[in-house]
């Protein structure tokens, strides 16, 4: 771990577990995609209640990494804005 990285975690703790629940999802994905191999061939409607299912948790799981992205996104602008504002003379 850089001294950049420990710093940021430092500032933003919930990162650690945002980077954690990012790497759960990752692995639960690449579970789904296995177990069921045709999960992106068409129709994308129909089968069997575990595919059904499936489908409808990768939507979730995709949806909620972004979100989790964009929450990332926010905290580095933040630490930014942050860190701009500790040159201030006064």
């Amino acid at each position: 771990m850089t001294p950049g990285d420990r710093g940021r975690l430092l500032a933003a703790r919930e990162l650690v577990v945002v980077d954690l629940t990012d790497a759960a999802l990752v692995a639960l994905l690449a579970a789904l995609e296995l177990e069921h191999p045709t999960l992106e061939h068409p129709p994308f409607s129909g089968g069997p209640p575990t595919l059904r299912r499936a489908r409808a948790v990768i939507r979730l799981a995709q949806r909620l990494r972004n979100t989790l992205e964009h929450y990332r996104c926010a905290v580095d602008a933040a630490l930014v804005f942050a860190s701009n504002d500790d040159d201030i003379p006064f």
